[in-house]
C-alpha cells in the first residue's frame, strides 16, 4: 500500500509541474481537449492522493467538474489517469481521424496505382491533338479549350476506365453495378493535386517540351580596369539542331582566340590577366591525355583514356613510364594499360618456362621490411580479436598503431617532408 502511494504521489506532482509549466505545448493550445484532459487528470490524482478518495468516486467527480459525462466520462478519465501513472504520456485526441465510409481506392496501394497513371499521357483519348498541344502546334484558343477538355473529360474518362479495367480486376475485385462516375475520377484527381492550371500538379512548373530547346548562351569578360570586353564575346545559339550546347573546348577557343587578343589591346603588352570563371560544367574539363587514374581501367587494353606519360624517380633519377604497351606487344600492342600492373605481368612473354622461372623472383624482390609490416599488423587484428572485438572496432584499433596523428598546426616533421620528396 504505501508502495502504491508513492506511486499515486509521484503522478500527482509530474502531472501538477507539467500543467503549471509555461514550456508545456497542449496539442490546440490550453483550451484545446488535450490540455482539458490534462486538467481532470490533475483534479482527479488530487482528490485520490490529498483527500484519500477512491479512484471511481474521484473520476466522478472531475467528470462533472470538467463536463464530461458521469459515466461514460469517468470511465475515460479513470483510463487516461492510469496511462499516466504507467508512461506519463497525455492522451492524444482522434477526433475527425476516423473515415465515415472506407473506400476501396483509398488503399495504398491503389493510390499509387492511380498516381503512376496519372503522370503518364495513357489516358489520351486523342493522343495525335495530344502531341500537337505538346509541340506547340494548336492556336492558342484551341490549345486553351483543349486544355480544360483534357482536366475536365479526357483524363477522368481514362482514369474510369484504368479502374475498372485493370486496377480493380488486379485487386481481385468488381466495379459495382452502378458503376464509377465522372465526378469521383475528378474527386480523385483533385486529391492527387491535378487542376487546371496550364493541365500541371499542384507547386510543379508548366509542362513543356522535353529537352533543353533553344535559347541563346552568352559568354563574356568584364574587367576590374575597363569594363566589359567586348572583343571578348561569343554568342551560341544552342539546341539539338542549332550550335550545339556550351563545352569546354569553346571556352577555351574563345580564350585563345578572343580573350588574349581583347585584353592586350585594352591594356597594352607587359600585363598579366588573372581569369576567374564561374562554377560551369563548361569550364570544369581536363585534356584528353590528363594523367587521371579515375579514366584508367582495371584490367589492359579496351575502351579507356590513351594518357600520356607518366614519371617516377628511381635513385634520385627521374625516370619515364609510358601509359601505352608498345606497338610489338605480343597481346596488347600500342593499347593503355591498366591499374593491375605486378611483377610478373611486366618480366612475362606469357610462357609457363618464364612464369615458372620469375616466381621466384617475385617472391624475392619483397623487401623484409615490408614482411615485417604487414606481420605486425596482422598480428594486432589476432589481438583485437582476442579481446572479442567487432570487425569495425578491430580495425579502429588496428588504426591506432598504423597510422601516425601529427597534431602541429599547418606543418609536419621534416623527416615525413624529406621521406614524401623521395
Amino acid at each position: 500500500r504505501e508502495k502504491r502511494e508513492e506511486i499515486l504521489t509521484s503522478a500527482f506532482k509530474d502531472i501538477d509541474k507539467l500543467i503549471l509549466s509555461k514550456k508545456t505545448n497542449f496539442v490546440n493550445g490550453h483550451d484545446g481537449l488535450q490540455a482539458t484532459r490534462a486538467r481532470s487528470i490533475h483534479s482527479t490524482l488530487t482528490m485520490v492522493v490529498e483527500r484519500k478518495k477512491g479512484l471511481i468516486d474521484a473520476s466522478r467527480i472531475a467528470a462533472e467538474a470538467h463536463n464530461f459525462a458521469v459515466e461514460w466520462g469517468s470511465r475515460c478519465i479513470r483510463r487516461w489517469t492510469q496511462d499516466w501513472i504507467k508512461t506519463r504520456e497525455l492522451p492524444h485526441s482522434n477526433r475527425g481521424r476516423h473515415a465515415k465510409v472506407y473506400s476501396l481506392l483509398s488503399d495504398p496501394t491503389a493510390r499509387d496505382a492511380i498516381r503512376a497513371y496519372l503522370r503518364t499521357n495513357k489516358w489520351s483519348l486523342d493522343p495525335p491533338k495530344l502531341k500537337k498541344l505538346f509541340a506547340n502546334e494548336l492556336a492558342p484558343d484551341e490549345a486553351h479549350e483543349y486544355s480544360k477538355q483534357i482536366i475536365s473529360q479526357e483524363m477522368p474518362r481514362g482514369l474510369k476506365s484504368f479502374v475498372e479495367e485493370t486496377l480493380l480486376p488486379s485487386m481481385q475485385c468488381k466495379p459495382s453495378h452502378l458503376g464509377l462516375s465522372l465526378s469521383s475520377m475528378r474527386r480523385l484527381m483533385l486529391r492527387e493535386g491535378f487542376t487546371y492550371k496550364g493541365w500541371v500538379l499542384e507547386d510543379n512548373q508548366p509542362l513543356k517540351k522535353k529537352g533543353p530547346g533553344r535559347g541563346i548562351h552568352q559568354s563574356d569578360f568584364i574587367c576590374s580596369t575597363v569594363g566589359w570586353l567586348k572583343d571578348a564575346s561569343v554568342t551560341l545559339e544552342y539546341g539539338k539542331n542549332h550550335e550545339g550546347f556550351w563545352n569546354c573546348e569553346l571556352f577555351i577557343k574563345q580564350l585563345k582566340e578572343k580573350f588574349f587578343p581583347a585584353f592586350r589591346a585594352a591594356h597594352g603588352p607587359g600585363y598579366i590577366a588573372v581569369v576567374l570563371v564561374d562554377n560551369s560544367q563548361g569550364h570544369a574539363a581536363y585534356a584528353k591525355d590528363a594523367l587521371r587514374v579515375s579514366e584508367m581501367g582495371f584490367r589492359p587494353g579496351g575502351k579507356q583514356c590513351r594518357m600520356r606519360n607518366g614519371w617516377f624517380t628511381c635513385n634520385g633519377q627521374k625516370i619515364d613510364q609510358s601509359m601505352l604497351f608498345p606497338p610489338d606487344h605480343p597481346q596488347y600492342p600500342d593499347q593503355p594499360k591498366g591499374m593491375q600492373q605486378r611483377y610478373l605481368r611486366e618480366h612475362c612473354d606469357y610462357t609457363f618456362q618464364t612464369l615458372r622461372e620469375n616466381m621466384p623472383k617475385a617472391l624475392a624482390s619483397i623487401k623484409i621490411e615490408l614482411i615485417r609490416k604487414w606481420e605486425h599488423r596482422a598480428w594486432r587484428f589476432i589481438d583485437a580479436y582476442s579481446d572479442g572485438l567487432g570487425a569495425k572496432d578491430a580495425v579502429t584499433q588496428v588504426k591506432k598503431f598504423s597510422s601516425r596523428r601529427y597534431t602541429s598546426h599547418r606543418r609536419i616533421p621534416e623527416s615525413l617532408a624529406r621521406a614524401m620528396d623521395q
